[in-house]
């Protein structure tokens, strides 16, 4: 058997569903992300003190209130892993992150992750943020997004000041949102998609992500 990750063989336990099974990771990378430590209790950007990051006071500032938890840094190894995951299309890889991400399950909760546009979605052929929302439970799409540039074409005050791209087809009537999605940078899509399930009639939403980008980092574009 050979790491999907990086290639080299592993030995697995056998079991009759081992000959089902094809997405294995092995030890040595599952081991290389890095979990987030204490940081900022509103996006988990790293910090010493656990006090609020100066991005969230600027969202605080605007009227925008939104907690995320962040899972992993968005460091060399997170953007391995994401690339791979993400723009190469190894999905089944996402079982390995998805005891952790169980581990957020929260019950009376409605999981909403992140749409992509009609558009990227024919271009990528699936939304990765799906994935990662099913990996913790069973989601519910209520919005919908419009295409505008790709993250990866906008700097950092680009991503800020975008147009709102997400819309809600249809009243929302339920209670808890968690939504879902796969890096935090600067904050805008979760705050944007929150913002329109509100208008909508959500009553509280909050968010996790799989990664935070760090903002020092010197990682490749998402």
């Amino acid at each position: 058997m050979r790491c999907l990750l990086c290639h080299e063989s592993m030995t697995v336990p056998w079991t009759p569903a081992t000959l089902w099974r094809r997405d294995w990771v092995c030890p040595a990378c599952e081991s290389k992300l890095t979990p987030l430590g204490t940081g900022c209790p509103r996006c988990g950007q790293p910090n010493e003190t656990g006090e609020t990051c100066p991005d969230c006071i600027r969202w605080l500032a605007l009227g925008l209130d939104l907690t995320v938890r962040c899972l992993y840094a968005y460091d060399e190894a997170g953007v391995d892993w994401l690339h791979r995951f993400k723009f190469s299309g190894d999905v089944v890889i996402a079982s390995s992150v998805a005891p952790a991400l169980r581990a957020s399950r929260s019950s009376g909760v409605t999981y909403v992750p992140v749409p992509l546009s009609k558009e990227r979605l024919q271009t990528r052929r699936f939304n990765q943020a799906e994935v990662l929302a099913r990996c913790i439970g069973p989601t519910r799409q209520l919005l919908e997004k419009t295409e505008v540039s790709s993250q990866r074409e906008l700097g950092k005050e680009g991503r800020r000041h975008r147009t709102n791209p997400f819309t809600v087809p249809t009243s929302v009537k339920c209670g808890k949102i968690i939504l879902v999605d796969d890096v935090y940078t600067t904050g805008t899509t979760l705050h944007q998609a929150a913002f329109s399930l509100r208008q909508a009639g959500a009553s509280e939403v909050s968010a996790i992500c799989l990664f935070r980008a760090l903002n020092k980092s010197k990682s490749r574009p998402i």
